[in-house]
């Protein structure tokens, strides 16, 4: 009890919406119950007072049938019944739509905090585990409010408001009812722990599958190509069938243990009759008493073991709160109660260090190097150097661990995410677009731009001839990430969205590695237009591609080995020259 209370107080504070109206119809639904027993007690209190009257046997038909205050039950009853209907309605219509108000702000809470988190740490999660926590689990705990909590408390709590009346009626045959709820309970309890860690692992199992489904669906066309779909197939059969095995046996440890909970909690009617048989041998039994007594019994245990099953399903529910709460726990990216004006949009990173966790090796150490307002920095080396890792800290990413990185004379931290990502624009290998037309995908780059600026983009971008080749020109849906493009028109778009949103600082991750050579030309033409002006970093992993580059970092092993013009470095003699050598006899 008191950790899914917990729970409920964790989801409404993150929520961060009132849960009066929620509340309100828990109320609602308790009552509901309440006026749905009320009318057994009702009939014993107008019996209790007709034999008060008339005795027994026929004097009792007697009474009844003259009895003045037999309309006052009716109405009595007909309001109970009247009132339970109403209090169902508006106990369900009222608890609905609190639980959905307070699982729509809990979700609005979970989005926002994962568009607040580090931009790296989602990129080393796996799209179809992170996908199914905020979709499935979500889920989960949205119909725990929705659905489970409301019937919970009301099979659990309205048997004991009435076990309360049936003490002060006759607390022997009361107590003999639920003298077993104890050992129930605790046959309950007493498998929780296996139940939860089968749970725990099935639940596991599917995160594991929902990331293994998204390889196999993005990646079918490889793996037919390459004849490995059988093969992928049987994997993903495997992993299937082990989730089958893990719901057996949550099953098992659930169904094994709530029926051992009902078996307990019946016994309390054998205790019941024994008490009854015990007390009538004595004439220590009231008939009316008895009578009551047999006609509530099953409508209290009822409940009882109906609350059973929802505890189940709630602690297994409630496994999905603690991932989702997980991820909340996550601390997002640092940002800046007032964030800082750059004094113009020089880069320097000084004396920085990064590694991705605690304790591993460094991927970058004592990097320092300065890139002027208006001019190009390439860096450049081996596969590893840590030449992407130096990118993704000048976008803030992730934060280094020592040293800083400034953006006019201000550390990166003190401008906040929003100010920063106003002034840089990113061309990265890995083009990402979306399922809607060209105009949409481009005007990300600036949302309040017209049609004609978005075009005018597209023309400086080299893009404007193969859009309007397209069935619907610029309002052509491109697909999913825009896989009804060629990887060069996608690269182009990607420009063109750059271009258009006009930011002072640019971040180039080799736009052409992945072309062919007649893109690359166009690509080149593009980026000539998109670096007029700006402030440039780029990632460069083709050499005759940053030649002209004010300045050129060679990377080894985290660290900056070489640096200055190309002439430079090929005067040099280092490792520069090496390479320069090497792709000049292979291209």
């Amino acid at each position: 009890m008191p950790a899914f209370l917990d729970l409920l107080k964790r989801v409404i504070q993150a929520g961060q919406r009132g849960p009066r109206l929620f509340y309100w119809g828990l109320s609602l639904r308790v009552m509901e119950r309440v006026f749905s027993i009320a009318p057994f007690f009702l009939a014993y209190a107008w019996f209790d007072e007709l034999l008060q009257k008339s005795g027994t046997g026929l004097e009792l038909v007697e009474t009844i049938g003259n009895d003045d205050r037999m309309v006052t039950y009716g109405v009595a009853l007909g309001v109970l019944l009247a009132g339970q209907l109403v209090f169902s309605y508006l106990g369900q219509l009222q608890s609905f739509t609190g639980a959905y108000e307070l699982t729509a702000s809990y979700r609005e809470t979970v989005i926002d905090h994962v568009r607040r988190l580090p931009l790296g740490a989602l990129q080393q999660e796996s799209s179809g585990r992170l996908a199914s926590v905020l979709t499935d689990d979500v889920n989960r705990v949205e119909k725990i409010f929705t659905h489970l909590t409301a019937e919970w408390v009301a099979a659990a709590a309205v048997p004991f408001l009435f076990v309360i009346a049936l003490l002060w009626i006759d607390w022997r045959l009361a107590f003999s009812l639920v003298v077993t709820l104890p050992l129930a309970v605790a046959a309950l309890n007493a498998a929780r722990r296996f139940f939860l860690a089968r749970a725990d692992r099935k639940q596991e199992q599917f995160l594991e599958v929902s990331g293994l489904l998204v390889e196999f669906v993005t990646g079918i066309r490889t793996l037919r190509l390459f004849n490995r779909a059988g093969a992928w197939w049987e994997r993903l059969d495997r992993r299937f069938e082990a989730i089958r095995n893990s719901s057996m046996g949550v099953e098992a440890w659930a169904g094994g243990s709530v029926q051992l909970y009902r078996l307990c909690l019946e016994l309390g009617l054998v205790a019941l009759l024994l008490c009854g048989a015990w007390l009538a041998k004595g004439d220590g039994l009231a008939p009316l008493h008895w009578l009551l007594f047999a006609m509530v019994a099953y409508k209290l245990l009822d409940p009882l073991l109906d609350a059973a099953a929802l505890l189940t399903e709630l602690r297994a529910m409630a496994r999905s709160e603690v991932r989702v709460q997980a991820l909340l726990d996550r601390p997002p990216l640092p940002d800046s109660p007032k964030p800082a004006e750059p004094d113009g949009f020089e880069v320097a990173f000084e004396g920085v260090g990064f590694r991705y966790d605690a304790g591993a090796e460094w991927v970058l150490r004592d990097v320092s190097f300065r890139a002027p307002q208006g001019r190009i920095v390439a860096v450049a080396g081996p596969s590893g150097s840590g030449k992407s890792t130096l990118l993704h800290l000048l976008a803030r990413f992730f934060d280094p661990q020592e040293g800083r990185i400034t953006l006019g004379g201000v550390d990166l931290r003190d401008l906040g995410p929003d100010r920063l990502y106003d002034h840089l624009s990113f061309v990265f290998q890995d083009v990402q677009l979306f399922d809607g037309s060209v105009l949409e995908n481009v005007r990300i780059g600036r949302p309040d731009a017209t049609d004609a600026d978005v075009m005018a983009a597209c023309r400086a971008a080299w893009c404007d001839e193969f859009i309007r080749q397209l069935p619907q020109g610029y309002e052509t849906p491109i697909g999913e990430n825009g896989q009804r493009l060629s990887g060069g028109q996608r690269q182009r778009l990607s420009i063109a969205r750059a271009l258009l949103k006009d930011a002072p600082v640019l971040l180039l991750d080799e736009a052409t590695a992945s072309v062919d050579p007649e893109a690359q030309h166009e690509i080149q033409e593009a980026i000539s237009h998109l670096i007029k002006g700006r402030t440039v970093i780029v990632i460069a992993h083709r050499l005759h591609t940053i030649q002209h580059a004010d300045q050129i970092l060679l990377l080894a092993q985290g660290r900056i080995i070489e640096r200055g013009s190309h002439d430079e470095l090929l005067r040099a003699g280092g490792l520069y020259r090496d390479m320069w050598a090497l792709q000049t006899v292979t291209q």
